[in-house]
């Protein structure tokens, strides 16, 4: 029988407190090198262990190998300075110390398909992969290289998009 409203989380899950300060916005991992990812591997089981004993249906990494839900995919693109910052206010609420876009972004290789082909490897229910829109990358940045919104939403929408084929093909 298909399920008429499938469940899914929203968002990260809380990250152990042996791999991330809990509850800390952007906080450094408590691991190095081959540590770290061991460390993150067994986070993701434990968040999916979790999410299976809850009765999700569609389950998810937990966001357990990423710092940030945003920064994590703009650190692994060219163009973009994390030691060159900028304040900026965050959606007309907050300020924020963000890097700048210093030149024309691209993305080398998949950010996050070897996370996903692990997450993939441990179940056989349905999964997602949550990735941030243009927008919310655009808020969390100077832009000092396009100089415009709108073009620089185009490209990280580009890049979005490859990555999206790319974790599509996980899945099947």
């Amino acid at each position: 029988m298909k399920t008429l409203l499938p469940t899914s989380t929203a968002g990260s899950l809380p990250k152990p407190a042996w791999l991330a300060e809990p509850e800390t916005l952007w906080s450094p991992w408590k691991l190095q090198g081959d540590e770290l990812i061991s460390g993150k591997h067994d986070a993701l089981r434990l968040s999916l262990q979790d999410q299976q004993q809850a009765g999700i249906d569609i389950v998810s990494d937990g966001e357990q190998t990423r710092q940030h839900f945003v920064t994590t995919f703009i650190e692994h693109l060219n163009g973009v300075d994390f030691e060159k910052r900028k304040t900026v206010k965050i959606r007309d609420r907050y300020d924020a110390n963000v890097p700048t876009v210093v030149g024309p972004v691209s993305r080398q290789k998949p950010v996050f398909v070897e996370d996903a082909k692990f997450l993939r490897q441990q179940t056989k229910q349905p999964i997602k992969w949550a990735l941030p829109g243009p927008m919310t990358m655009i808020d969390t940045l100077y832009d000092d290289h396009y100089k415009s919104r709108e073009k620089l939403a185009w490209e990280f929408a580009i890049i979005l998009n490859q990555e999206a084929k790319e974790l599509e093909a996980v899945w099947c």
